[in-house]
């Protein structure tokens, strides 16, 4: 309906269906449709690309210099993607990139932006996050993080039984850990911390893991968070 009319809803369009195609593993047709959008979008785009096919450096020299005018969540989405080249290339400078990029999500209130942009942000987040802190914009970011890394189509594929079933006394646990210290669960819940600790150690123990960050890991792709 849009074609020939010269309508931005087209570029926006080409731009969505990409995205749409990329998260599915599809690399070839949002290349295409990149080379439709402005040359900022498809800056943008190319760099996603290249990061999809594991190419950081390609995608790093689609985001320098600044691809044009960006608007304010375009261009947080260059700082993610120039954050998600970092973790993919694992420059020590990974740190102050998310920091400076998570900055700027907090002073725009882009929470669903940084949990979407990059898969390698996603795992970033969860991975690294810092419980104990009450910060309700983290806490949402990480709970966004959450739901977009469960929702992504290589997570069924990883799916496994656990060695036996989690109680639901551990699954409430399990539920907090993310966000939360032994001392919050055990507030949160109105247990001890000796008992969020047997807990835990069962909970480790049932998903075979050895440490918080390999815990969550394995309870998204058994989609127990």
């Amino acid at each position: 309906m849009l074609a020939g009319t010269g309508s931005a809803l087209l570029a926006r369009a080409d731009e969505l269906e990409g995205q749409l195609r990329l998260s599915l593993g599809d690399l070839r047709t949002p290349a295409e449709l990149a080379g439709r959008l402005p040359a900022a979008r498809r800056a943008l785009m190319l760099a996603q690309i290249a990061l999809a096919a594991g190419n950081h450096h390609a995608a790093q020299q689609n985001l320098q210099p600044p691809p044009g005018q960006l608007t304010p969540r375009r261009a947080l989405v260059r700082q993610l993607l120039l954050a998600a080249a970092a973790i993919g290339r694992g420059d020590p400078m990974t740190a102050g990139i998310m920091a400076a990029a998570l900055q700027t999500a907090r002073l725009g209130g882009f929470r669903h932006t940084v949990a979407t942009t990059a898969p390698q942000v996603t795992s970033y987040l969860i991975e690294h996050s810092a419980p104990g802190q009450p910060d309700p914009f983290t806490e949402q970011l990480i709970g966004a993080a959450l739901e977009v890394r469960a929702a992504q189509p290589g997570t069924l594929g990883s799916r496994r039984r656990t060695a036996e079933p989690l109680t639901a006394a551990e699954l409430r646990v399990l539920k907090l850990l993310p966000t939360s210290t032994y001392p919050q669960i055990a507030a949160a819940l109105y247990i001890s911390r000796s008992t969020v600790k047997t807990h835990l150690q069962s909970v480790y123990h049932k998903l075979g893991v050895a440490s918080r960050a390999e815990a969550i890991e394995r309870a998204i792709d058994l989609r127990l968070l």
